[in-house]
């Protein structure tokens, strides 16, 4: 058996020596594969005309039925889309059509007889008598009073049903001037 020092002193020489053999092999192999000929050098081969003709006019049809796929797919999503949006519009005017109602009915509720009743009243009378009705039937009376005396009538009326009126007839005046433009 070789002493340790002998075995240490013969590894590091190996160790060396084996970079340098996988190096000699790399440049060996590539120096051979430049002067292998190459697919890519190589000539393309040689074509008739008729060839590429006959080729040209047997996948025309196929390619013809594949674009014609495609634009009829983009066409039926297009269509699609406009079919939604036609649906969106229309729901729209369902709800403009049903506030346009509602507009109509809160006018028709305050006539002209219940009106001059209730401008002939003491205010706090008729804010009491008011309270008990709906919301939108005093909103549509009092929109049909002067501003003086709906004012006055509103003071005396509670505090949180003087504000729902006043919030329902100011709704009322925006869809009005929404509906003048």
């Amino acid at each position: 058996m070789k002493p340790v020092s002998a075995r240490i002193g013969s590894g590091v020489t190996g160790r060396a020596a084996l970079p340098a053999a996988v190096m000699l092999l790399f440049c060996v192999s590539a120096s051979a594969q430049s002067s292998m000929p190459s697919l890519l050098d190589a000539e393309p081969p040689k074509s008739n005309s008729n060839e590429i003709a006959r080729f040209c006019s047997n996948i025309a049809d196929a390619a013809r039925e594949r674009r014609y796929a495609i634009q009829k797919a983009e066409l039926e999503k297009l269509q699609t889309e406009v079919e939604e949006r036609i649906a969106l519009l229309e729901a729209k005017r369902a709800e403009l059509q049903n506030w346009v109602e509602k507009r109509e009915r809160f006018s028709e509720a305050a006539n002209e007889g219940l009106v001059d009743v209730f401008a002939q009243m003491r205010p706090d009378a008729a804010a009491q008598r008011m309270e008990k009705l709906p919301g939108e039937l005093t909103a549509a009376l009092l929109s049909k009073l002067s501003p003086r005396a709906a004012g006055t009538i509103l003071n005396e009326m509670s505090a949180d049903r003087a504000a729902m009126v006043a919030v329902i007839m100011s709704a009322v005046a925006d869809t009005g001037e929404k509906k003048k433009q």
